[in-house]
C-alpha cells in the first residue's frame, strides 16, 4: 500500500507539472502546439517520475522511492543516477539481491564514478558481502580519504575477513577523521582482542566509554 500511495500522490503533482507543460507548448502554434504537447506525455511522465523518485531515494523514503524509479526503469530510463537510486531503495527496503545486481551493473559501466562505488562498497558492507565490499571500498578510500564512512566500513568488513591488523589501520585512519566517535575506538579494541592483543585493547574500550559517558 505505501507504494500505491505514493504513486497517487506523485501523479497529483504530475498532472500540475504535466499542464505546465502543455501550457508552453500552445503558446505558439495552437493546432500544432496541441498536437507537440500530448506526443510528448509519457516523456514528461518519466520526466517527473524520475525526479522525484530521486528526490525520495535522498531523502531516506525508500519505499516511496521504488514504485516510482521502477516505472522509470522499466520504460527504459537506465541512466546512471536511476540505477543508483533505484539500486540503493532496493537494498534499503530488503530486496538485497535485486538491489545489488543494478548498483553491480551500473559500477561496470562507469567504474570512475566514486559516489557510486560507494554505495555499492557500503550495500556489500550491509549485506555481509565482506570479500566483495573490501576492493572497491580500498579504491573508494584512495580517492575519497577524508571520507569516514567509508574507511570505517572497510574496517568493519576487513574485521569480518579476519584481516584484523589492516581493520585496526582503518578504523585507525576513521579515528583520526572523528576523534569522538566512540564506535571507532571500541571496533579498535574488538580487533586487538581478535588477535589476542588484551592490552592493547584495554585503553580503547576505556576511551570507547568515556565517550558514551560511562566512565573510565
Amino acid at each position: 500500500m505505501p507504494g500505491k500511495s505514493s504513486e497517487a500522490l506523485a501523479n497529483i503533482g504530475l498532472y500540475a507539472h504535466y499542464g505546465a507543460s502543455v501550457a508552453k507548448k500552445l503558446g505558439g502554434s495552437m493546432v500544432d502546439g496541441f498536437r507537440s504537447a500530448f506526443s510528448v506525455d509519457a516523456d514528461i511522465r518519466r520526466s517527473y517520475f524520475r525526479d522525484k523518485g530521486i528526490q525520495h531515494a535522498k531523502a531516506g523514503r525508500y519505499e516511496a522511492a521504488v514504485p516510482l524509479l521502477e516505472e522509470v526503469w522499466s520504460a527504459g530510463d537506465t541512466a546512471p543516477q536511476v540505477a543508483l537510486h533505484l539500486g540503493l531503495a532496493y537494498v534499503r527496503t530488503g530486496a538485497v539481491d535485486k538491489g545489488l545486481e543494478m548498483l553491480e551493473q551500473a559500477h561496470g559501466a562507469d567504474a570512475a564514478d566514486i559516489k557510486l562505488a560507494t554505495v555499492l562498497g557500503l550495500a556489500y558492507v550491509q549485506a555481509q558481502r565482506y570479500e566483495l565490499a573490501v576492493p572497491v571500498l580500498s579504491k573508494v578510500a584512495e580517492e575519497s580519504p577524508t571520507n569516514f564512512n567509508v574507511r570505517f566500513r572497510l574496517g568493519v568488513a576487513l574485521d569480518n575477513l579476519g584481516r584484523f591488523a589492516q581493520a585496526i589501520d582503518s578504523f585507525q585512519i576513521a579515528q583520526g577523521l572523528r576523534p569522538n566517535e566512540a564506535k571507532v575506538y571500541r571496533a579498535i579494541a574488538y580487533s586487538f582482542e581478535q588477535m589476542g592483543e588484551h592490552e592493547q585493547a584495554i585503553p580503547y574500550f576505556k576511551k570507547a566509554n568515556e565517550l558514551e559517558g560511562g566512565g573510565a
